[in-house]
């Protein structure tokens, strides 16, 4: 659900937070930047462009 952003004029901040719902104000003014969320090893660890990837990794451990 919610607003395909876009691409010729992406929203700020992370470009999937229109239809994220996990998405906070945070979201709005911060683009994620590309990360594996430690603590996670092998097929587990794939990068993630999200503010709060620590938080999701912790729940699917």
């Amino acid at each position: 659900p919610g607003d395909v952003p876009s691409p010729a004029n992406p929203p700020s901040g992370c470009r999937f937070r229109t239809r994220c719902w996990k998405a906070r104000d945070r979201c709005a003014t911060e683009t994620p930047v590309l990360a594996v969320p430690s603590g996670l090893a092998g097929p587990a660890a794939h990068a993630s462009a999200c503010h709060f990837a620590e938080e999701h990794a912790e729940v699917r451990a």
